[in-house]
């Protein structure tokens, strides 16, 4: 029996010059819609119900600690952005989605299927990485938008119900681009790590499915491990 064929890293990596792909076929578009759709919007309601109690429990906290309303407006804002938003989300995405990318790409290598696209002239790491990487990214960062968004306005109400709005607004204006810049940047980082850990993870299951529940689990614990050490490593910028 053809053995499946296995991946090294800089091939899952090199895979990504040809982004093009998405736009040049419909199965690979294909692919990628679905990816932001499980990612990004599918973990909505999870991602929204944890936001609202993050901010809630850090303001609450702010409070106690004698922060006026403003001030304490202007922390939650400056922490969800540095920190809560991007890495809250790359821990729901890579608890979610990555053992699900990981367990279909291991599935696909049990089954032969990568293997057949191989045959037949198909690049595999181009149909099966490229769109999944890239909708993994997008979902992310839309998430961490939803998060900082929902964080922001639940944050204002419970630390100024009266005039919520009005003091973020004020708040809002004093609030540097670059914060938000880098929030942007790391829920970036942070999906493309989980995304390729997962594929990488999925693809190099050895065909057989008993490895199918260990790579989903080698691409919690691995995504995770980077999306950390990615943080540790941005922390001086």
């Amino acid at each position: 029996m053809e053995r499946s064929p296995h991946f090294r890293w800089r091939d899952t990596v090199a895979a990504l010059a040809h982004a093009g792909i998405l736009w040049r076929r419909e199965p690979a578009r294909r692919v990628y819609f679905k990816q932001v759709y499980f990612s990004g919007l599918q973990s909505l309601p999870l991602v929204l119900l944890v936001a609202v109690a993050v901010s809630g429990i850090l303001v609450g906290q702010l409070r106690d600690f004698g922060q006026a309303p403003r001030e304490a407006i202007a922390v939650l804002l400056r922490i969800t952005l540095d920190e809560i938003a991007p890495l809250l989300t790359a821990f729901l995405v890579a608890a979610r989605s990555a053992p699900a990318m990981a367990s279909e790409l291991a599935t696909l290598q049990a089954s032969g299927e990568v293997r057949l696209l191989a045959r037949l002239g198909i690049p595999p790491l181009q149909y099966l990485v490229v769109p999944r990487v890239f909708g993994m990214v997008s979902g992310c960062l839309l998430l961490s938008i939803y998060f900082a968004i929902t964080a922001a306005l639940t944050g204002s109400l419970f630390a100024a119900p009266s005039h919520a709005f009005g003091t973020l607004l004020q708040v809002g204006e004093t609030l540097a681009a670059g914060a938000i810049i880098e929030c942007m940047l790391k829920s970036l980082l942070f999906g493309a790590a989980i995304a390729l850990v997962a594929c990488h993870t999925g693809l190099a299951a050895r065909g057989s499915y008993t490895e199918v529940p260990i790579a989903a689990s080698r691409a919690v614990v691995r995504g995770l491990a980077c999306v950390l050490l990615i943080d540790l490593l941005m922390v001086p910028l």
